[in-house]
């Protein structure tokens, strides 16, 4: 009798809680739909119920299907009905004339594209004022409006531009200097920033070495080129007022944007959630405080200017200090957003990511000085299982890296860290 009373009343608190957390959602939805619709001559369409899809803790809205626009839809407390709410335009840096082009131009030609790429040649592009009338005619813009939804349901409006800006002054900025870095994807970019020149085709840049990493670690001998002072992710340095005159000017020579993987939103597809496909379907990272990237895409007179600012590959500290900052960014965000879910699913992980970091640091650093074998391999012998984090490259195992290269480089014992 007691056990069957027990099961009861949990039965009737596990449909307490379903059902809380359905009426969450739906006066998310609500509240969505319209701010969203309130401003009806910025959207192709007025949208539905079926646009707005919600996850554990964040989700998406498609805006528009045929140019695949989408926001982006951060939740603050995920648990709480009054939880705040922003919604950030995705992938926006695309919609200009002089870089897109329509899907059905893009069929028609990609055999002229496919042609002029293995000649070497510059591939054909659309007309640009054809181009600007289609995205005019979408009604797509690479600064639509950023929605801010309020504890009390009211919304309020910003441009992408000035709530990136924004976002940019306040976090990633140091000694005055705009901070940025890009991983290369052209072979010998770093000779050619050393030399004061612009890499033929360069057109994107991020505030964090976390996401410029994803792109240089496509580089196998990514490890072996940090171990040189050649690491294939670039780190540049922009005075404040040389950013905002970039930025803020007619034609504007960088484009500030944001973005999300492939896989990102192939997770959020099957799992109502924006992914790592890198690190087992963790919560994506993105800056940290938002799981989104930034972004910013420069014109060619932009590129020409970042050649003024480049510093020097990044190095090991760079990407420590960078990665265990949004990490712990991430873990903040994580615990208002899901904080029941988070002790029990998250916070291991996390903690174990964040020793990680800081013990490849230590054996790269050891490495580095020269130190002897003995503690290059007591500091290896420090590294938590699992995937690794800066040295997670495809196809190299870390630790039999260290040890194939240990001596290769510096030969025996030829320091004395300790």
């Amino acid at each position: 009798m007691k056990k069957t009373l027990l099961l009861a009343i949990s039965l009737v608190a596990q449909l307490s809680i379903a059902q809380t957390a359905q009426e969450i959602e739906a006066h998310r939805r609500h509240l969505i739909l319209q701010a969203v619709n309130s401003q009806p001559e910025k959207i192709l369409a007025p949208l539905t119920d079926a646009d707005v899809e919600l996850g554990r803790f964040d989700g998406r809205v498609v805006v528009n299907r045929k140019a695949k626009f989408t926001y982006y839809v951060h939740i603050q407390e995920g648990e709480n009905l009054q939880s705040k709410m922003t919604l950030i335009p995705m992938s926006t840096s695309r919609f200009t004339p002089t870089y897109y082009q329509t899907d059905e131009w893009w069929d028609a030609h990609k055999a002229e594209m496919e042609q002029a790429k293995k000649e070497g040649k510059p591939a054909p592009k659309q007309d640009f004022d054809e181009v600007a009338a289609w995205l005019e005619e979408m009604k797509l813009s690479t600064d639509p409006d950023v929605i801010q939804i309020d504890s009390d349901g009211k919304s309020r409006r910003q441009s992408l531009h000035d709530f990136l800006m924004d976002v940019y002054l306040q976090n990633f900025v140091e000694n005055g200097k705009v901070i940025l870095y890009r991983g290369a994807e052209k072979p010998n970019e770093l000779a050619d920033w050393r030399n004061g020149e612009t890499p033929r085709g360069v057109r994107y840049w991020t505030p964090t070495a976390n996401y410029a990493w994803r792109y240089a670690r496509k580089n196998l001998q990514f490890l072996d080129l940090m171990m040189q002072e050649q690491t294939p992710l670039f780190r540049f340095e922009i005075p404040v007022e040389d950013f905002k005159a970039m930025i803020n000017r007619k034609w504007r020579r960088l484009t500030l944007g944001t973005e999300l993987t492939k896989n990102a939103h192939q997770i959020f597809d099957r799992s109502h959630y924006f992914g790592d496909h890198l690190y087992s379907n963790s919560p994506f990272l993105g800056v940290g405080f938002y799981g989104v990237e930034f972004e910013l895409r420069s014109n060619r007179n932009g590129a020409q200017d970042m050649k003024k600012y480049f510093k020097r590959p990044a190095t090991i500290e760079d990407l420590a200090q960078d990665r265990t900052r949004v990490l712990k960014l991430g873990m903040e965000r994580l615990k208002r957003q899901i904080p029941s879910e988070f002790e029990a699913s998250y916070k291991a992980q996390f903690e174990s990511r964040l020793k990680a970091v800081e013990a490849e640091l230590a054996v790269i650093q050891a490495m580095k000085a020269h130190a002897p074998e003995a503690v290059i391999q007591a500091k290896l012998s420090a590294l938590p299982s699992g995937r690794g984090e800066i040295a997670n490259i495809d196809g190299i195992q870390f630790s039999s890296w260290v040890k194939t290269n240990m001596k290769k480089y510096f030969g025996k014992s030829c320091g004395a860290l300790h």
